[in-house]
């Protein structure tokens, strides 16, 4: 996700949280650790590096830093950007050395080769990113659009893609992730929620929803009447897309890929901390059962980021404490009794006084 804060569903509407704010509304909405893919370098790593050092109240920061990207491609047009770019494998490894210094979480890579909208690495520069964020111990993750990129980066090495493709998940491609043993954010909620907010404004009452977004945000949502024509094409791809995005989820789950919980939180459409509830409710509908869908919110990622979890001496003993069990519905991960974080019972409503009265002081998308 990327922690700035949260969008109206035409990006003019905004909820400026910075990754401290967002932190707390995390932390409010039971969600104790999240991984940033897209802030500008040294403020998201400095803060990462601050809270670990000496602590501050909000869900544990994990940060990519920079993301590797293609000059003028995906990821250099948000205000701010840190993204390193290269156009040959030799600026590729050096890039990545140069990110490598920086100790991220992990190596995110943007690869979109034949896109319309923004240019793309090469293959060879592509692969040439992986090893070197490999040389370096780095777990890596891309930034695919299509199952033909994705197929390239799975062979690649990468430890796991992110994002949905709109269109069915090839057999090769389900072989080859399976091989490697790659694991998939899919991000459903980026590829449904605005459609679904938009058609459902039931979806706007919800109680966790409404504790952590600003009221004229929400009301933006309701009054669509003046949505420009770009975000009525998105709406109309959302609902194209979602039943075949679902089916590309059961398969690859079936078939034993790993799949990991994640929103893309600062888009149209998504809440931090909210849509990570909503995120597992669409992996059950993909067929995931409500332990699967949990396990790729909790134990799946914490693997994943190598974060110490569960009840052994030495974890981290960050809980969620529920009036209802999510094994029965999963949507049970919203009536939260109690948040505890590092051994303290949070003191959620001290979280929503704050971001009331947040004010940014970063660039943001």
């Amino acid at each position: 996700m990327h922690s700035w804060g949260n969008a109206g569903p035409t990006f003019q509407e905004q909820q400026m949280l910075q990754t401290t704010g967002t932190a707390k509304m995390m932390l409010y909405s039971g969600v104790s650790a999240f991984l940033d893919l897209a802030s500008p370098e040294d403020y998201i790593l400095n803060l990462r590096n601050r809270q670990r050092s000496r602590g501050f109240l909000g869900a544990d920061i994990y940060a990519a830093g920079g993301p590797l990207t293609h000059p003028n491609g995906h990821g250099t047009q948000y205000p701010g950007s840190s993204a390193r770019t290269a156009t040959s494998p030799r600026e590729a490894r050096q890039r990545m050395d140069s990110l490598a210094a920086r100790q991220p979480d992990v190596a995110k890579l943007i690869y979109n080769p034949n896109n319309d909208r923004y240019p793309s690495m090469d293959c060879a520069t592509m692969e040439a990113g992986i090893e070197a964020a490999q040389t370096h111990g780095l777990t890596t993750v891309v930034h695919v659009e299509t199952w033909a990129a994705a197929h390239q980066v799975v062979t690649a090495g990468a430890d796991a893609i992110t994002h949905a493709p709109p269109a069915p998940l090839p057999d090769s491609t389900l072989a080859a992730m399976r091989q490697q043993g790659t694991a998939w954010i899919p991000t459903l909620a980026v590829h449904t929620e605005l459609s679904n907010l938009i058609q459902r404004p039931r979806l706007l009452k919800k109680d966790l929803l409404r504790a952590v977004a600003d009221s004229v945000l929400l009301a933006a949502y309701r009054d669509t009447s003046g949505l420009p024509d770009q975000i009525r094409s998105w709406i109309d791809r959302q609902d194209e897309y979602q039943t075949t995005r679902l089916d590309a989820v059961r398969k690859a789950a079936n078939a034993g890929v790993p799949i990991l919980a994640g929103t893309d939180a600062g888009n149209p459409g998504l809440f931090q901390g909210y849509s990570l509830h909503r995120e597992l409710v669409l992996l059950t509908q993909a067929g995931l059962s409500n332990w699967d869908a949990l396990a790729a919110a909790t134990t799946a990622a914490g693997r994943f980021l190598d974060a110490p979890f569960g009840l052994q001496r030495g974890d981290r003993a960050n809980l969620l404490v529920l009036d209802a069990s999510p094994l029965e519905n999963v949507r049970h991960t919203q009536n939260i009794h109690r948040v505890i974080y590092r051994g303290q019972i949070v003191n959620r409503s001290d979280f929503l006084n704050e971001a009331a009265t947040s004010v940014p002081t970063v660039p943001t998308h």
